[in-house]
Protein backbone atom coordinates (compact mmCIF):
# COMPACT_ATOMS: atom_id res chain seq x y z
CA UNK A 1 0.00 0.00 0.00
CA UNK A 2 1.29 3.47 -0.75
CA UNK A 3 0.11 6.95 0.16
CA UNK A 4 -0.98 7.93 -3.35
CA UNK A 5 -3.35 4.96 -3.53
CA UNK A 6 -4.53 4.78 0.09
CA UNK A 7 -4.96 8.49 0.90
CA UNK A 8 -4.14 10.41 4.04
CA UNK A 9 -6.51 8.72 6.52
CA UNK A 10 -4.56 5.44 6.48
CA UNK A 11 -1.47 7.36 7.58
CA UNK A 12 -2.99 10.04 9.82
CA UNK A 13 -2.35 9.31 13.52
CA UNK A 14 -1.19 5.80 12.68
CA UNK A 15 2.12 3.97 13.01
CA UNK A 16 3.64 3.46 9.58
CA UNK A 17 6.66 1.38 8.54
CA UNK A 18 8.30 2.82 5.41
CA UNK A 19 11.10 1.07 3.48
CA UNK A 20 14.59 2.20 4.48
CA UNK A 21 15.95 3.69 1.26
CA UNK A 22 19.39 5.21 0.82
CA UNK A 23 18.06 8.78 0.87
CA UNK A 24 16.53 8.17 4.31
CA UNK A 25 19.69 6.79 5.96
CA UNK A 26 20.85 10.21 7.24
CA UNK A 27 17.69 10.42 9.36
CA UNK A 28 18.71 7.39 11.44
CA UNK A 29 22.52 7.60 11.35
CA UNK A 30 22.59 8.07 15.14
CA UNK A 31 20.22 5.19 15.84
CA UNK A 32 21.53 1.90 17.28
CA UNK A 33 21.54 -1.35 15.26
CA UNK A 34 20.68 0.39 11.98
CA UNK A 35 22.49 -2.32 10.02
CA UNK A 36 19.73 -4.75 11.09
CA UNK A 37 16.86 -2.49 10.00
CA UNK A 38 15.08 -2.51 6.67
CA UNK A 39 12.27 -0.07 7.59
CA UNK A 40 11.79 3.19 9.48
CA UNK A 41 9.01 3.30 12.06
CA UNK A 42 7.04 6.56 11.80
CA UNK A 43 3.88 8.23 13.09
CA UNK A 44 1.65 10.25 10.77
CA UNK A 45 0.51 13.78 11.64
CA UNK A 46 -0.74 16.85 9.80
CA UNK A 47 1.33 20.00 9.55
CA UNK A 48 -1.15 22.43 8.01
CA UNK A 49 1.61 24.60 6.56
CA UNK A 50 3.77 21.75 5.20
CA UNK A 51 1.25 18.98 4.62
CA UNK A 52 1.09 15.36 5.70
CA UNK A 53 4.24 14.41 7.60
CA UNK A 54 5.74 11.33 9.24
CA UNK A 55 7.58 11.71 12.54
CA UNK A 56 10.51 9.28 12.77
CA UNK A 57 10.28 7.14 15.92
CA UNK A 58 12.77 4.34 15.37
CA UNK A 59 13.70 1.55 13.03
CA UNK A 60 12.13 -1.83 12.32
CA UNK A 61 12.86 -5.12 10.61
CA UNK A 62 10.24 -7.06 8.68
CA UNK A 63 9.94 -10.72 9.71
CA UNK A 64 7.57 -13.57 8.94
CA UNK A 65 5.62 -12.66 12.07
CA UNK A 66 5.40 -8.94 11.34
CA UNK A 67 7.67 -6.06 12.22
CA UNK A 68 10.32 -6.24 14.92
CA UNK A 69 10.70 -2.74 16.34
CA UNK A 70 14.29 -1.72 17.04
CA UNK A 71 15.13 1.01 19.54
CA UNK A 72 15.42 4.57 18.28
CA UNK A 73 17.19 7.58 19.78
CA UNK A 74 15.20 9.88 22.09
CA UNK A 75 17.69 12.69 21.55
CA UNK A 76 17.15 12.79 17.78
CA UNK A 77 14.00 14.23 16.23
CA UNK A 78 13.51 13.73 12.50
CA UNK A 79 10.61 13.92 10.07
CA UNK A 80 9.76 12.68 6.59
CA UNK A 81 7.51 14.79 4.38
CA UNK A 82 4.99 12.46 2.78
CA UNK A 83 5.98 13.51 -0.75
CA UNK A 84 9.35 11.77 -0.17
CA UNK A 85 7.73 8.35 0.31
CA UNK A 86 4.29 8.83 -1.34
CA UNK A 87 4.86 6.06 -3.89
CA UNK A 88 6.73 3.63 -1.61
CA UNK A 89 5.01 0.49 -0.33
CA UNK A 90 4.35 1.26 3.32
CA UNK A 91 2.77 -0.86 6.05
CA UNK A 92 0.29 0.41 8.63
CA UNK A 93 1.07 -1.24 11.98
CA UNK A 94 -2.09 -1.88 13.97
CA UNK A 95 -1.49 -5.03 16.03
CA UNK A 96 0.90 -3.34 18.51
CA UNK A 97 -0.82 0.04 18.45
CA UNK A 98 -1.35 0.50 22.20
CA UNK A 99 2.10 -0.80 23.09
CA UNK A 100 3.71 1.53 20.55
CA UNK A 101 1.71 4.50 21.83
CA UNK A 102 3.03 3.82 25.31
CA UNK A 103 6.59 3.26 24.11
CA UNK A 104 6.68 6.47 22.05
CA UNK A 105 4.35 8.57 24.20
CA UNK A 106 6.87 11.38 24.65
CA UNK A 107 7.54 11.86 20.94
CA UNK A 108 3.84 11.62 20.07
CA UNK A 109 2.99 14.17 22.76
CA UNK A 110 5.42 16.60 21.14
CA UNK A 111 3.22 16.52 18.03
CA UNK A 112 0.14 17.87 19.88
CA UNK A 113 1.18 21.35 18.84
CA UNK A 114 0.08 20.43 15.33
CA UNK A 115 -3.42 19.39 16.41
CA UNK A 116 -6.13 21.24 14.54
CA UNK A 117 -9.30 22.70 16.03
CA UNK A 118 -12.19 20.34 16.73
CA UNK A 119 -14.08 21.69 13.71
CA UNK A 120 -11.17 21.11 11.33
CA UNK A 121 -10.70 17.59 12.70
CA UNK A 122 -14.36 16.89 11.91
CA UNK A 123 -13.91 18.09 8.33
CA UNK A 124 -10.99 15.65 7.87
CA UNK A 125 -13.57 12.88 8.23
CA UNK A 126 -15.81 14.32 5.51
CA UNK A 127 -15.06 11.96 2.65
CA UNK A 128 -17.33 13.87 0.22
CA UNK A 129 -14.61 16.56 0.25
CA UNK A 130 -11.90 14.09 -0.77
CA UNK A 131 -12.18 14.64 -4.55
CA UNK A 132 -11.43 18.33 -3.97
CA UNK A 133 -8.61 17.97 -1.42
CA UNK A 134 -4.98 18.63 -2.14
CA UNK A 135 -3.16 15.31 -1.97
CA UNK A 136 -0.67 16.50 0.64
CA UNK A 137 -2.28 19.63 2.15
CA UNK A 138 -5.53 17.88 2.96
CA UNK A 139 -7.24 20.86 4.61
CA UNK A 140 -6.93 22.72 1.30
CA UNK A 141 -9.84 22.13 -1.07
CA UNK A 142 -10.45 23.34 -4.60
CA UNK A 143 -13.61 25.42 -4.72
CA UNK A 144 -15.60 26.94 -7.58
CA UNK A 145 -16.20 30.64 -6.98
CA UNK A 146 -19.59 31.60 -8.38
CA UNK A 147 -21.16 34.97 -9.08
CA UNK A 148 -24.14 35.89 -11.25
CA UNK A 149 -23.15 36.93 -14.76
CA UNK A 150 -19.60 35.58 -14.45
CA UNK A 151 -17.86 32.33 -15.34
CA UNK A 152 -16.98 30.16 -12.36
CA UNK A 153 -13.35 30.01 -11.30
CA UNK A 154 -11.52 27.38 -9.28
CA UNK A 155 -9.52 28.55 -6.28
CA UNK A 156 -7.89 26.91 -3.29
CA UNK A 157 -9.47 27.38 0.14
CA UNK A 158 -7.96 26.25 3.45
CA UNK A 159 -10.62 24.93 5.82
CA UNK A 160 -10.69 26.71 9.17
CA UNK A 161 -14.06 25.76 10.65
CA UNK A 162 -17.66 24.67 10.21
CA UNK A 163 -20.70 26.85 9.59
CA UNK A 164 -24.36 25.96 9.18
CA UNK A 165 -24.51 23.36 6.36
CA UNK A 166 -21.13 24.52 5.11
CA UNK A 167 -17.45 24.66 5.91
CA UNK A 168 -15.60 27.91 6.43
CA UNK A 169 -12.20 28.59 4.96
CA UNK A 170 -9.56 31.10 3.93
CA UNK A 171 -9.08 31.90 0.25
CA UNK A 172 -5.46 30.96 -0.54
CA UNK A 173 -4.99 32.59 -3.93
CA UNK A 174 -6.16 35.78 -5.61
CA UNK A 175 -8.92 35.09 -8.16
CA UNK A 176 -8.20 36.17 -11.74
CA UNK A 177 -11.70 37.59 -12.13
CA UNK A 178 -13.26 40.28 -9.95
CA UNK A 179 -15.52 38.26 -7.66
CA UNK A 180 -15.34 40.86 -4.92
CA UNK A 181 -13.28 38.57 -2.68
CA UNK A 182 -9.53 38.37 -2.31
CA UNK A 183 -6.71 36.18 -1.06
CA UNK A 184 -6.96 35.92 2.73
CA UNK A 185 -10.74 36.46 2.86
CA UNK A 186 -12.96 34.04 4.75
CA UNK A 187 -15.67 32.42 2.63
CA UNK A 188 -18.36 29.77 3.09
CA UNK A 189 -18.00 26.57 1.06
CA UNK A 190 -20.88 24.29 0.14
CA UNK A 191 -20.97 20.80 -1.39
CA UNK A 192 -23.91 19.81 -3.57
CA UNK A 193 -24.83 16.78 -5.65
CA UNK A 194 -25.74 17.64 -9.24
CA UNK A 195 -28.48 16.03 -11.33
CA UNK A 196 -25.97 13.64 -12.93
CA UNK A 197 -24.80 12.37 -9.55
CA UNK A 198 -21.57 14.32 -9.37
CA UNK A 199 -20.64 16.49 -6.39
CA UNK A 200 -19.48 20.07 -6.75
CA UNK A 201 -17.73 22.18 -4.15
CA UNK A 202 -18.59 25.85 -4.52
CA UNK A 203 -18.88 29.26 -2.88
CA UNK A 204 -21.42 31.86 -3.89
CA UNK A 205 -19.46 35.09 -3.56
CA UNK A 206 -22.12 37.46 -4.85
CA UNK A 207 -20.97 40.89 -3.69
CA UNK A 208 -23.35 42.42 -1.19
CA UNK A 209 -24.06 46.15 -1.24
CA UNK A 210 -22.33 48.29 1.37
CA UNK A 211 -24.33 49.64 4.29
CA UNK A 212 -23.79 52.41 6.81
CA UNK A 213 -23.98 52.27 10.59
CA UNK A 214 -27.03 54.52 10.36
CA UNK A 215 -28.77 51.89 8.21
CA UNK A 216 -28.43 49.37 11.00
CA UNK A 217 -29.06 51.45 14.09
CA UNK A 218 -32.84 51.05 14.39
CA UNK A 219 -32.73 47.25 13.94
CA UNK A 220 -35.18 47.20 11.04
CA UNK A 221 -32.65 45.98 8.48
CA UNK A 222 -31.82 43.05 10.74
CA UNK A 223 -35.49 42.25 11.25
CA UNK A 224 -36.11 42.42 7.50
CA UNK A 225 -33.19 40.04 6.88
CA UNK A 226 -34.64 37.53 9.34
CA UNK A 227 -38.06 37.76 7.66
CA UNK A 228 -36.47 37.30 4.21
CA UNK A 229 -34.61 34.18 5.32
CA UNK A 230 -37.68 32.64 6.93
CA UNK A 231 -39.65 33.30 3.75
CA UNK A 232 -37.12 31.80 1.34
CA UNK A 233 -35.05 29.45 3.54
CA UNK A 234 -32.26 29.37 0.97
CA UNK A 235 -28.50 29.83 1.03
CA UNK A 236 -28.55 33.34 -0.44
CA UNK A 237 -30.98 34.76 2.11
CA UNK A 238 -29.13 33.02 4.96
CA UNK A 239 -25.85 34.56 3.84
CA UNK A 240 -27.53 37.97 3.59
CA UNK A 241 -28.87 37.62 7.13
CA UNK A 242 -25.49 36.61 8.56
CA UNK A 243 -23.82 39.55 6.77
CA UNK A 244 -26.30 42.01 8.31
CA UNK A 245 -25.94 40.36 11.70
CA UNK A 246 -22.12 40.67 11.48
CA UNK A 247 -22.36 44.48 11.61
CA UNK A 248 -25.36 44.87 13.91
CA UNK A 249 -25.66 46.26 17.42
CA UNK A 250 -28.23 44.43 19.52
CA UNK A 251 -29.82 44.85 22.93
CA UNK A 252 -29.03 42.48 25.80
CA UNK A 253 -31.17 42.14 28.94
CA UNK A 254 -28.85 42.24 31.94
CA UNK A 255 -28.94 41.81 35.67
CA UNK A 256 -27.05 44.11 37.98
CA UNK A 257 -24.87 42.09 40.33
CA UNK A 258 -23.37 43.37 43.56
CA UNK A 259 -20.44 41.66 45.21
CA UNK A 260 -19.19 42.65 48.64
CA UNK A 261 -16.43 44.60 46.92
CA UNK A 262 -19.01 46.33 44.71
CA UNK A 263 -21.03 47.47 47.69
CA UNK A 264 -17.95 48.74 49.50
CA UNK A 265 -16.84 50.63 46.39
CA UNK A 266 -20.26 52.24 45.95
CA UNK A 267 -20.27 53.36 49.58
CA UNK A 268 -16.88 54.97 48.97
CA UNK A 269 -18.18 56.69 45.82
CA UNK A 270 -21.26 57.95 47.67
CA UNK A 271 -19.05 59.30 50.47
CA UNK A 272 -16.81 61.10 47.99
CA UNK A 273 -19.81 62.65 46.24
CA UNK A 274 -21.33 63.80 49.56
CA UNK A 275 -18.07 65.52 50.47
CA UNK A 276 -17.44 66.93 47.01
CA UNK A 277 -20.06 66.62 44.21
CA UNK A 278 -17.31 67.04 41.63
CA UNK A 279 -15.09 64.32 43.11
CA UNK A 280 -16.14 61.74 40.51
CA UNK A 281 -17.22 62.22 36.92
CA UNK A 282 -20.41 60.79 35.49
CA UNK A 283 -18.30 58.93 32.96
CA UNK A 284 -16.38 57.13 35.71
CA UNK A 285 -19.63 56.15 37.40
CA UNK A 286 -21.23 54.93 34.15
CA UNK A 287 -18.22 52.83 33.24
CA UNK A 288 -18.20 51.27 36.68
CA UNK A 289 -21.94 50.63 36.53
CA UNK A 290 -21.79 48.95 33.11
CA UNK A 291 -18.94 46.69 34.17
CA UNK A 292 -21.26 44.99 36.69
CA UNK A 293 -24.08 44.24 34.27
CA UNK A 294 -24.26 40.51 33.57
CA UNK A 295 -26.22 39.18 30.57
CA UNK A 296 -29.38 37.31 31.50
CA UNK A 297 -28.97 33.65 30.50
CA UNK A 298 -32.05 31.46 30.00
CA UNK A 299 -32.12 27.70 30.52
CA UNK A 300 -33.91 25.76 27.78
CA UNK A 301 -34.04 22.01 28.40
CA UNK A 302 -30.51 20.85 29.08
CA UNK A 303 -28.92 23.88 27.43
CA UNK A 304 -28.49 27.58 28.08
CA UNK A 305 -29.13 30.39 25.64
CA UNK A 306 -28.41 34.10 25.57
CA UNK A 307 -31.38 36.22 24.40
CA UNK A 308 -30.68 39.37 22.37
CA UNK A 309 -33.03 41.82 20.68
CA UNK A 310 -32.94 43.98 17.57
CA UNK A 311 -34.59 46.88 19.44
CA UNK A 312 -35.60 47.72 23.01
CA UNK A 313 -39.24 47.45 21.92
CA UNK A 314 -38.73 43.86 20.77
CA UNK A 315 -38.13 42.87 24.41
CA UNK A 316 -41.71 43.74 25.28
CA UNK A 317 -42.75 43.35 28.91
CA UNK A 318 -39.78 41.01 29.44
CA UNK A 319 -37.46 43.98 29.07
CA UNK A 320 -39.03 45.89 31.96
CA UNK A 321 -37.63 43.33 34.40
CA UNK A 322 -34.02 43.96 33.47
CA UNK A 323 -31.42 46.57 32.83
CA UNK A 324 -30.33 46.59 29.20
CA UNK A 325 -27.26 47.49 27.21
CA UNK A 326 -26.54 47.71 23.48
CA UNK A 327 -23.54 45.76 22.20
CA UNK A 328 -22.02 44.82 18.85
CA UNK A 329 -22.75 41.21 17.89
CA UNK A 330 -19.03 40.34 18.06
CA UNK A 331 -19.03 41.48 21.70
CA UNK A 332 -22.16 39.41 22.31
CA UNK A 333 -20.41 36.29 20.98
CA UNK A 334 -17.47 36.97 23.28
CA UNK A 335 -19.85 37.37 26.24
CA UNK A 336 -21.52 34.05 25.40
CA UNK A 337 -18.21 32.21 25.11
CA UNK A 338 -16.90 33.55 28.40
CA UNK A 339 -20.08 33.14 30.44
CA UNK A 340 -19.76 30.50 33.15
CA UNK A 341 -23.01 28.85 32.04
CA UNK A 342 -21.58 28.26 28.53
CA UNK A 343 -24.71 29.03 26.47
CA UNK A 344 -24.78 27.05 23.22
CA UNK A 345 -27.17 29.41 21.44
CA UNK A 346 -27.78 33.11 21.02
CA UNK A 347 -31.45 33.80 20.26
CA UNK A 348 -32.51 36.97 18.47
CA UNK A 349 -35.98 38.38 19.27
CA UNK A 350 -37.08 35.47 21.42
CA UNK A 351 -40.69 36.63 21.82
CA UNK A 352 -41.56 37.98 18.37
CA UNK A 353 -39.77 36.46 15.37
CA UNK A 354 -36.98 34.34 16.89
CA UNK A 355 -33.82 33.43 15.01
CA UNK A 356 -31.48 30.95 16.69
CA UNK A 357 -27.75 31.54 16.26
CA UNK A 358 -26.14 28.21 17.14
CA UNK A 359 -22.55 28.23 18.37
CA UNK A 360 -21.46 26.77 15.01
CA UNK A 361 -22.43 30.10 13.42
CA UNK A 362 -20.24 32.16 15.73
CA UNK A 363 -16.91 31.58 13.98
CA UNK A 364 -18.55 32.26 10.61
CA UNK A 365 -19.89 35.61 11.86
CA UNK A 366 -16.56 36.56 13.42
CA UNK A 367 -14.56 35.79 10.29
CA UNK A 368 -16.96 37.48 7.88
CA UNK A 369 -15.84 40.82 6.43
CA UNK A 370 -17.74 43.93 7.45
CA UNK A 371 -20.12 45.48 4.93
CA UNK A 372 -19.87 48.88 6.61
CA UNK A 373 -18.57 51.47 4.19
CA UNK A 374 -14.94 52.33 4.88
CA UNK A 375 -14.26 49.27 7.10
Amino acid sequence: MNYKEAGFREFYHHFVAVPLKANLLPLIKDYPWIEQADHILTYGYMDQECGMTLAVLGTAKETEDGFLVIDGNDNVHSIIRISTVAEDEATIITEDDEALKKKYATKIEMLRGYDASEDVEITREMDFLDPFRHEIYVDDVQVLLQKDGMRSEGCWVRITGIGKNCVVGTLLNEPYRDFGCHKGDTISVFAEETADGNVICYSNVETSPKVTREDLMDGRMLEDAVAEFKKKCDEESLLGLVEILRDSYVWIPCQLTWSEYDQKKLVEIAQRISEDPDAITSRELTEYYDSRLMPHIIKSGDHYQLPIFSTEEAMGEFGTRFSKIQKHILDVISLARNNEKKPSKIVLNLFTDPFVIDSEYWVLIEKMKSRIEGE
